[in-house]
């Protein structure tokens, strides 16, 4: 009984952390629709050109640190999909490598933080104020930023 517990705890972590890396990487603004992100952010926050090069140094910054975890999430997704998929899956290492895939992502959201922490330093005050207002918005869209409402984003 712990076993089918372990396995069913173990795979709806796995489900939760696989939601949640592919909504922050790949969604509405994530790494592949970048240039439409950053043309929206230009122009609903005015920024100068200046910013924008400030910006895409940081993004370019962001990505070499990201591609990596984000390349090992993928494949721990992967192996974890053939684990679960196989014939009697063993709990144990499907509880281990669900931990590990967790691992990852906590690392792509500090990565993700941190960017968002330089980004808020580049802007003037109205601009952060815009910002956090649009933070705001996001958050009842179902974004990464609404997974914890309560936090500060």
């Amino acid at each position: 009984m712990k076993k089918i517990m372990t396995f069913c705890l173990s795979a709806a972590l796995l489900l939760g952390a696989t939601f949640a890396v592919q909504a922050q990487m790949h969604g509405p603004h994530g790494h592949g629709d970048m240039a439409a992100h950053m043309d929206h952010m230009t122009k609903a926050l005015n920024l100068t050109a200046d910013q924008q090069a400030a910006v895409k140094k940081l993004h370019a910054e962001l990505m070499a640190k990201a591609e990596p975890l984000m390349a090992q999430h993928h494949q721990q997704q992967a192996d974890l999909k053939t684990l679960m998929n196989g014939v009697n899956p063993n709990s144990d290492e499907v509880g281990q490598k669900t931990l590990a895939a967790n691992a990852t992502e906590q690392q792509l959201k500090a990565l993700h933080e941190e960017f968002k922490t330089k980004f808020t330093a580049l802007l003037t005050p109205d601009q952060q104020a815009k910002f956090a207002q649009m933070e705001q918005m996001h958050h009842g869209h179902g974004g990464p930023a609404h997974e914890n409402p309560t936090s500060e984003n």
